[in-house]
Order: structure tokens, then C-alpha cells, then sequence
């Protein structure tokens, strides 16, 4: 039962500033509340800013506080024009390099779509670093990803799916043919209206993607070119034999409608993690943060915390 006394209030931000990485380059980062235990967010891309789950402010309890950061390439983090970077590796010293500059000791972690599979690489790697895991929209294999965005391409109807090949065979993917494909894909699977509107689902992520989104940083090349032509190393890597080993109580959520379904995404990691609680919102797709079920996806996110932590 979720608890009725928790905190909702969202907690202040009380610092900001940026930390160093390799070749000098620096991220940006943000501290919400000022609690003892801390919570890490790990936002998705890799390139856009971590803006958009800065809701997670709204999930602490008394004793914990929120730490966000733009990861290199992305959002107001630096923008290095250097392909060899985009690596997982990196990213995974990337969470260290936060941890122990802002002296946080032992984390919890957050990880949206990437981000989750970037909190699971981390766990694997850092067991004794990590104390619980909040994996949203999420993956532990990209390839199944890429069957998953295969399906949602064809459903869209023969016409469209022909489009949308026909134009990235010929480059052209500021076509107003392709752009549309590309728009009610994500009104079905990004973010979605409940009950469903196509022009509304458009029209809504439309706002979002000018609020949080204006622009991908080039970090996004860890997936690839663009969000149909997986190339990079986050495209191909696959955890999901390693799932057992992680020992820390984990969170699954996900959107019915997600484009990272539930059948081939989140399901595999609630039958590999051994201490898991999985929650499917029906009415939500991929941001379920910004759809019409946050509210309920932030209380469980809270309930979880304050359970398997008492913070």
C-alpha cells in the first residue's frame, strides 16, 4: 500500500555547479534537498538534458536528497566534437567520477530508458556503491530494442513504413513524408495522450520536446545516427545474462504503450533480477514522468524508497 504521509513537496535545489572528467572537459550537475542518503538520476539518450526528470524532486523523503547531471554531450554538460568518447565504459566511470567528486558514499540510482541501462552497468561493476536501483523505461539488451522499434515501424501501416524507408535510403529525413512517420510513432509510444489522440499526443510532445529537448548533444552517437539506426555500442550491448547478480532491491516501471515494451524490455528484467517489484502503467507510454499517470508513477517511486530504504 502506498504511503499516504509522504513527502509530495518538491525539495529545493540547494547547489549546482560543474565537475571535471577526462581531458578537462566538465558536466553540469544539480543537488535537490539536503538529506543523508542520496539518489542519483540517470537521465536517457544519451544527449539531452536531464531537465526533464527533474520531477524526481518530488520523491524524497526526509533523509535524502537528489543529485542530477547532464552527462558529457548532453544537455548543458560540454559538447566535445570526439567520437572515440562514446563509449559505455566511459559512462559508467562517468557515475564513479560524480560519486566521488560530490562525496556522496552509497547511492541509490535512477536510470530513465539509457539511463537504466547505464544504472545497471554501473551496479555490476561498483555492487558495494549502490543500495537500490529505480529502472524507468528501460533495457538490458539494445538489440531487443531494436525489435521493438522494427514492430512499432510496421504498425504504423504499410504506406508509412514504405515512406519511412524510401527517405532514409535517400537521406532525405527532413521530409514532411518522414517527419510525419516519425511524429505518430512517438504519439503512440513516446508520449501519449489518455485517453488517446493522435493530434493531441503530437501536439503535447511537441511542447515537451521545446521545454526539455531542443536539442540532442552528440553523445547521442553511443545509439547511432538516429533513433531507427542503431550503430553504436549502446545498440548491441547486452547485460541480461549478468541480471542475477545484481543484489540490491530494484524498481521496474514502464508504460503499457512504451516504445521499449514491456514483452521484450522490462519483463526480461524482472525475471533476471532476483529482488525486483515490476509495475506496468496502462495509460503511459515511453515518458511516463510527463504523461497523465506521473502523479501515481512518482507515488510508487516514493513508496518504493521509503520502504526498502525508511528515508
Amino acid at each position: 500500500m502506498l504511503q499516504r504521509n509522504a513527502r509530495v513537496t518538491p525539495a529545493e535545489l540547494v547547489d549546482e555547479g560543474r565537475i571535471t572528467v577526462e581531458q578537462g572537459y566538465t558536466i553540469a550537475y544539480r543537488v535537490y534537498g539536503t538529506g543523508t542518503r542520496t539518489l542519483v538520476g540517470l537521465h536517457g539518450g544519451p544527449g539531452p538534458s536531464s531537465a526533464y526528470i527533474e520531477r524526481l524532486n518530488e520523491v524524497l523523503g526526509d533523509d535524502m536528497r537528489l543529485v542530477l547531471y547532464d552527462q558529457l554531450g548532453s544537455g548543458d554538460s560540454d559538447w566535445p566534437d570526439d567520437p572515440s568518447l562514446w563509449q559505455v565504459q566511459r559512462f559508467i566511470d562517468e557515475v564513479e567520477t560524480v560519486r566521488t567528486a560530490l562525496d556522496l558514499g552509497v547511492v541509490s540510482l535512477y536510470g530513465q530508458s539509457w539511463g537504466g541501462m547505464l544504472a545497471l552497468a554501473y551496479t555490476l561493476q561498483y555492487p558495494a556503491n549502490v543500495e537500490a536501483l529505480v529502472l524507468s523505461n528501460t533495457y538490458a539488451n539494445g538489440r531487443a530494442y531494436l525489435l521493438d522499434i522494427s514492430d512499432h515501424r510496421v504498425s504504423l501501416g504499410a504506406e508509412r513504413h514504405a515512406a519511412m524507408l524510401r527517405h532514409e535510403g535517400a537521406g532525405t529525413l527532413d521530409d514532411p513524408e518522414y517527419l510525419d512517420a516519425v511524429a505518430e510513432l512517438y504519439a503512440r509510444h513516446v508520449y501519449r495522450t489518455s485517453p488517446y489522440d493522435g493530434a493531441a499526443s503530437r501536439a503535447g510532445l511537441k511542447k515537451i520536446d521545446e521545454q526539455y529537448f531542443p536539442a540532442m548533444g552528440p553523445a547521442y552517437a553511443l545509439w547511432g545516427p538516429h533513433e531507427f539506426m542503431g550503430t553504436g555500442p549502446q545498440a548491441h550491448y547486452d547485460i541480461t545474462d549478468r541480471l542475477p547478480e545484481i543484489a540490491v532491491p530494484a524498481l521496474i516501471v514502464c508504460g503499457w504503450f512504451d516504445e521499449l515494451t514491456p514483452q521484450r524490455c522490462s519483463r526480461p528484467l524482472a525475471e533476471g533480477i532476483p529482488d525486483n517489484e515490476y509495475v506496468v502503467f496502462g495509460n503511459s507510454s515511453h515518458l511516463t514522468i510527463l504523461e497523465k499517470e506521473a502523479e501515481a508513477y512518482l507515488a510508487v517511486i516514493r513508496d518504493f524508497l521509503q520502504r526498502r530504504l525508511g528515508v
